[in-house]
């Protein structure tokens, strides 16, 4: 997926977020000094090596996509992407499908640990968003997203970092050319 493609849907989805009048209140109050909502982002590219990958033959992601994370009102974390991947069902949740997909630390010792997605619905080949209480972007920074397959021992598939998109406070700056 092209990083232009996956920097429009970035700033549309932000965009989206803090344009109701709803959002908008919410994100002044909380953002009133600092005018800003944090962002971050997984960028899977199909080919990307990783090497994470426990008893395989190759360490290649198998599939495009990006999972954002963007800070809200209310002390949420609201979560939106698209994860283009064959061999998957759509409409249904990974869970549903015998896969993990979280974000948690890179060492990978225990995926089950960190930020769960397994029940975000229409995770696999269509636009996703999710919303997680008392998450905050902060905690993912330099995590990992990793994809697995529960129903062979957490068989790693794709892993993609968590990398920092728009950075609030007083050194605050859109990350672009990190993506």
């Amino acid at each position: 997926m092209s990083k232009i493609v996956s920097l429009t849907f970035l700033l549309a989805t932000l965009l989206t977020v803090i344009s109701t009048p709803v959002a908008a209140a919410g994100l002044e109050k909380k953002w009133q000094n600092n005018n800003c909502c944090p962002v971050a982002i997984c960028e899977f590219e199909k080919g990307d090596p990783f090497d994470h990958r426990r008893h395989a033959k190759r360490n290649i992601n198998p599939f495009d996509g990006f999972i954002q994370f963007t800070d809200t009102f209310n002390n949420q974390l609201f979560v939106s992407g698209f994860l283009d991947a064959e061999n998957f069902q759509s409409d249904t949740t990974a869970d549903n499908q015998g896969i993990d997909v979280h974000v948690t630390d890179c060492n990978l010792q225990n995926i089950e640990n960190g930020l769960d997605l397994d029940s975000i619905d229409d995770i696999f080949d269509k636009p996703f968003v999710g919303v997680f209480p008392n998450e905050k972007v902060s905690q993912l920074i330099g995590k990992c997203c990793v994809v697995a397959d529960d129903n062979q021992n957490d068989q790693i598939i794709a892993v993609a970092k968590v990398k920092e998109a728009i950075r609030c406070g007083r050194n605050k700056k859109i990350v672009i050319s990190d993506l």
